[in-house]
């Protein structure tokens, strides 16, 4: 990891390490604990690396501020401004990795508890139930209970670790959770069945995030359209139409428009399942949730199922019936395995769960798999309760989905019309030479007056608008994003011959 080697080398560099142990931020020494599991940091590290690499951005500005003959009146402002943010970046980046958890923990919370409740039901202890979480799946959950099992094995209490990360961790509803955990003695008890059920961080971010999602959508479609109409005026103005170099800007724009559409995506709300492929030829939106969708009547059937005393493997086979192909080619592969292939149902149901398309109902996949390894009846009641939750909270998804819906059209239109602005753009691309211009004449480069000499710009832009159809179609989930992407680009086509025919330009 990148930023824990620039840490690391900053704790080695004289004065500046000297500086790091001045001041102590708890939020940060909270944020270092968390991150224990992914990297090695420590809080002096941290803040003596915003000392030293602010110290270098203020000197790295100003000298090139002052190569390129700038007072020092507005040198030094400017390098002390670069610098600041440079720190504030540095020493801020581990609890914003920190706190960019909170909601995946949330989401992962009440599954995690329930897992709990049932360990304890069972007549298990806190170190099954950890064993247990950590062989899961969750994203990063059953990551941080391995290294509790690795502290357990070396002498740590498992109660000791679960107060450390409790206490060390973003999300109200873990330590709330686990205090719960701590303090019912590896019983099931009121206080547990109370608590269950209860996920209040999930439930506030997801209706903050439906606020914000108008916004944010339309920025992000905003940002994706026009960053290439400002890129095409600067290219006309500055005379480069021809330059061949400016093909290297359509990947440019393709990597900025998929950045722009995958962070949204990645905002995904609580119970709104992620896609778990996040390739660019991945399952859209629309594809996910109506496997979410199934998914969660396939819980409550086989919770049914499970809770009257068949076994996983005759409950699997006994709803398939009653299953919609969304969820039940994944339910197929795993009765594939059991029945024909005489695999167990663990190793069935971790194929099932690399089949699925999002990830959280792949890894209920394998929660379901070590629930029912524990016992199958208790996991058939918790498993009823938890699709009872799930079927409520998804409604605060589908007004997240009816709000994506309802911008679909804006975002089509500010994709088309960038489209047509961006082939009237080119057109006059040949006469927009700024410098030119400025010498009095009008028509700035009579000799570029024919499409071939343009052709660079042409394929760029042409490239550009297929991939921003393509994408922002995707991010919306639109249908046929392919037809979409194909009918952006002749549009930006026809703009261009349409204007370059009223314009005098040659076709050839």
């Amino acid at each position: 990891m990148l930023y824990e080697k620039l840490c690391r080398l900053a704790v080695k560099t004289p004065f500046f390490n000297r500086l790091g142990t001045r001041k102590e931020n708890r939020e940060l020494t909270r944020a270092v604990h968390f991150l224990a599991p992914l990297a090695t940091l420590t809080p002096e590290g941290v803040m003596t690396g915003g000392y030293l690499y602010g110290f270098l951005a203020f000197v790295a500005v100003f000298s090139v501020l002052y190569l390129f003959q700038i007072g020092i009146v507005l040198s030094v402002p400017l390098a002390l401004m670069f610098s600041v943010v440079v720190y504030y970046i540095f020493v801020q980046y581990p609890i914003s990795a920190m706190n960019s958890y909170r909601l995946g923990l949330a989401e992962e919370a009440d599954l995690v508890y329930e897992q709990f409740i049932l360990v304890f039901q069972s007549g298990g202890t806190i170190f099954d139930a950890i064993e247990m979480i950590a062989q899961s799946g969750h994203p990063f959950l059953s990551l941080v209970f391995q290294k509790m099992l690795g502290d357990i094995r070396r002498g740590t209490p498992p109660e000791t670790c679960l107060r450390e990360f409790a206490m060390n961790q973003p999300s109200d509803d873990i330590r709330r959770y686990f205090t719960a955990i701590l303090t019912s003695l590896e019983q099931k008890t009121d206080l547990l069945e109370a608590l269950s059920g209860e996920s209040f961080d999930a439930d506030m971010s997801l209706r903050q995030k439906n606020l914000e999602l108008e916004s944010r959508l339309l920025v992000v479609a905003a940002l994706a359209t026009y960053l290439p109409i400002i890129f095409t005026l600067a290219v006309a103005l500055g005379g480069h139409a021809t330059n061949p170099v400016i093909l290297l800007i359509a990947p440019l724009f393709i990597a900025i428009t998929y950045v722009l559409s995958r962070r949204f995506s990645k905002q995904f709300s609580a119970y709104f399942d992620r896609p778990r492929d996040t390739s660019v030829v991945g399952p859209t939106q629309r594809e996910i949730m109506n496997e979410y969708e199934e998914f969660l009547n396939f819980l409550m059937l086989l919770g049914e199922r499970l809770s009257y005393g068949d076994t996983l493997e005759v409950s699997l086979a006994e709803i398939r019936e009653d299953l919609e192909p969304e969820i039940g080619r994944v339910v197929d592969v795993a009765l594939r395995g059991i029945y024909q292939e005489r695999i167990s149902s663990v190793e069935a149901l971790e194929r099932a769960s690399q089949a699925a398309l999002g990830q959280r109902v792949s890894n209920m996949f394998r929660i379901i798999s070590a629930m029912c390894e524990v016992s199958a009846q208790d996991a058939g009641e918790r498993l009823t309760k938890i699709a009872t939750r799930l079927v409520k909270r998804s409604a605060l998804a589908k007004e997240r989905d009816s709000i994506i819906a309802a911008q679909r059209m804006k975002v089509y239109l500010l994709t088309f019309t960038s489209a047509g602005v961006l082939g009237m753009l080119a057109s006059l691309s040949p006469f927009l030479f700024l410098g030119a211009l400025l010498s009095g004449g009008f028509t700035v480069a009579p000799e570029v007056l024919s499409v071939i000499e343009v052709a660079p710009l042409l394929i760029a832009l042409a490239i550009t608008t297929f991939s921003t159809g393509y994408l922002n179609t995707r991010m919306v989930g639109g249908a046929r994003p392919l037809l979409v992407a194909v009918v952006n680009m002749l549009l930006f086509w026809t703009s261009f011959m349409a204007s370059s025919g009223l314009m005098g330009i040659r076709l050839y």
